[in-house]
């Protein structure tokens, strides 16, 4: 009976480990399958030869790395690999130095073995024209480190002195062109380009000569040596600048010649507040309380004040123009009323009084007594005026004595004596030596001049009659 258990049991043993034998291998090949699935096939093209290999990942590095395992040369400093877009082929491209000579100067490139020198010089960005000659040609395939001649043939314009000139030169540099168009450079002369820059087609090079000017600014006068070729472009190598309002004595673009003097004039502009008067209105009420020809002040007349607001040009510190900005009125004038008689006097039938001169027709009888002759008389509304320090229009002190007319009517230099015309107020003699506005515009016939206010105040504004002297 134990023996049929231990057989019993040696079968459920035998069955059980057959099963996990069976679990193992499936499991196994269920793994084997996982990993080939996710396995794919790189390709690495190093020139001529190639390397393929699968691979689990797609790293670059990785990818590389393998192919060197299989004998691929490692990168080198000028060498590069790139993989071709959402593939796992790289290319790998062998660089080698690439050197460029043109025109004296050497350029440092690289390239990649298997290309020709035409495109190694494309890829470089360097273009050609069919006349340029390269050595060595273009077509020749590159394997190793390479120097490259470029000889370029240009057309070129030099202007130099007031004259241009074209030149043609091949392989050849800004000094080359220079030298066969016989233009020699002075110390400080200055041109375009540098002298050792080679040559490109239509090139244009400008040579700029030192120039001797004078400049006159800021209260001063100094003298520079300046290579340039405009006033402008000169005045900025000396260091002087412009303000927006200053003043040039010649145009900025003129041409800079030896010798040119260049004035400039600083330009300002302040704002000021002046106190001024504003003058009083005369005004006349007739009555018959006085006789006609006199009149009476019946109210004086208070001049008013105004705060003037100017706008002030300055030309080198000193005022040339002013601009009213604005005014506001600090005290409002009191017109003058004066009272103009209307009565007639009565006739007197002394003739006979030995003091009664009478004077001829043509003839007035001055302060003085004297017997005088006029050729014509004015008779109108006069004014008295104080100007401390002023000339008139044609260059005379404003001082007693000087009358301000309208020329067109009295001209300037004909004597005048001006009394009321009941002579109860005498101005006297005096000559016609300034323009007068309120004549010009018709308002008064005269303006008085005296040498203080206070003698201005015997006048004010009253009717005068003006005689114009034989």
């Amino acid at each position: 009976m134990h023996n049929r258990r231990r057989i019993k049991l040696s079968k459920r043993l035998a069955i059980r480990g057959g099963l996990s034998l069976v679990l193992v291998i499936a499991l196994c090949v269920s793994s084997f399958a996982v990993v080939t699935a996710n396995t794919v096939s790189a390709n690495v093209i190093d020139g001529d030869n190639a390397y393929s290999f699968p691979m689990l990942s797609t790293d670059l590095e990785t990818i590389l790395g393998q192919a060197e395992s299989q004998g691929m040369p490692p990168l080198e400093a000028l060498d590069t690999a790139e993989r071709v877009q959402n593939t796992t082929t790289v290319y790998v491209r062998r660089g080698v130095n690439f050197i460029v000579n043109e025109a004296g100067r050497e350029t440092r490139l690289v390239a990649y073995e298997g290309e020709t020198v035409e495109e190694a010089l494309q890829e470089s960005n360097i273009l050609l024209k069919e006349a340029d000659e390269v050595s060595p040609p273009l077509e020749t395939v590159i394997t190793e480190d390479t120097s490259v001649e470029i000889v370029r043939a240009c057309t070129v314009i030099v202007t130099a002195d007031g004259k241009s000139q074209t030149v043609s030169l091949s392989g050849a540099t800004v000094g080359d062109a220079l030298k066969k168009a016989g233009v020699t450079l002075g110390k400080e002369d200055s041109v375009s380009f540098p002298e050792e820059e080679p040559l490109f087609e239509k090139m244009n090079i400008r040579v700029v000569r030192v120039t001797k000017i004078k400049v006159t600014a800021d209260g001063e006068t100094k003298e520079y040596k300046v290579a340039a070729q405009s006033v402008a472009d000169a005045l900025k190598k000396c260091g002087i600048s412009l303000g927006e309002e200053d003043r040039l004595s010649c145009k900025p673009t003129e041409k800079l010649k030896e010798g040119m003097k260049i004035t400039i004039q600083r330009v300002t502009k302040e704002e000021t507040k002046v106190a001024e008067e504003i003058p009083y209105e005369t005004v006349y009420e007739d009555t018959d309380e006085l006789y006609e020809g006199e009149t009476q002040v019946k109210t004086e007349g208070v001049a008013g004040e105004k705060e003037v607001r100017y706008e002030v040009l300055l030309v080198d510190g000193k005022e040339e123009s002013k601009t009213v900005l604005g005014e506001k009125v600090l005290k409002e004038p009191v017109a003058e009323v004066v009272l103009r008689g209307t009565s007639e006097k009565e006739e007197d039938g002394d003739n006979d009084d030995e003091n009664n001169i009478e004077a001829p027709e043509g003839t007035f009888i001055d302060c003085n007594g004297n017997v005088v002759s006029y050729s014509r008389v004015l008779t109108g509304d006069c004014t008295a005026a104080y100007i401390p320090g002023g000339t008139t229009s044609i260059g005379m002190v404003a001082e007693y004595g000087v009358i301000a007319v309208n020329p067109d009517i009295i001209p300037y230099g004909t004597r005048l004596y001006v009394a009321s015309p009941d002579g109860s107020v005498v101005y006297g003699y005096g000559v016609a030596g300034d323009t007068g506005g309120a004549c010009m515009s018709g308002l008064i016939i005269a303006d008085l001049y005296y040498n203080t206010l206070e003698e201005c105040s015997i006048i004010g504004r009253r009717v005068m009659n003006v005689y114009v002297l034989s």
